[in-house]
């Protein structure tokens, strides 16, 4: 018995596969991480590109989601909702939605603003499914721009 417990062949190899698993699910994190900034940046991008796109020429819905579309790199990336237009106020928390035909905007000589919304989002499946980690299913993107 005693000899048993002094012999030291396939230690190693114990070792390796303990810890080899453990890299392994750290390794598989890191790439589901990563792909998720991926997709949360294509869709960051995307809502850019369509907001460029609005400030540049105006509201039209159609073009806008196609630069939406065009700029994502990715097929999965879809406009929706899809962009639109209203009137608001700047304001220190946000753009205060308000009527068309306001009279000025709240406390201020300013008259409200013409706004595009643009709206972009993506769809996420991360290589781990587990119940330690909870990944979004859904990456979203929005971005908001004065177009008059």
């Amino acid at each position: 018995m005693l000899r048993f417990l002094q012999d030291e062949n396939g230690f190693a190899a114990a070792e390796f596969g303990a810890v080899g698993a453990i890299l392994t699910i750290c390794t598989i994190g890191v790439v589901d991480i990563g792909n998720l900034v991926r997709t949360s940046m294509r869709a960051k991008y995307a809502v850019a590109a369509g907001a460029s796109y609005a400030f540049r020429n105006g509201f039209d819905a159609s073009a806008i989601s196609a630069a939406v579309t065009a700029a994502s790199n990715a097929p999965s990336i879809s406009v929706s909702p899809g962009p639109s237009q209203f009137y608001g106020c700047a304001t220190t928390s946000g753009i205060r939605t308000v009527e068309h035909g306001s009279t000025a905007c709240e406390g201020t000589t300013l008259m409200p603003g013409v706004y595009v919304r643009v709206n972009a989002s993506a769809p996420f499946t991360p290589i781990f499914n587990s119940s330690v980690f909870s990944y979004p299913r859904v990456v979203s993107a929005t971005s908001v721009v004065r177009i008059k």
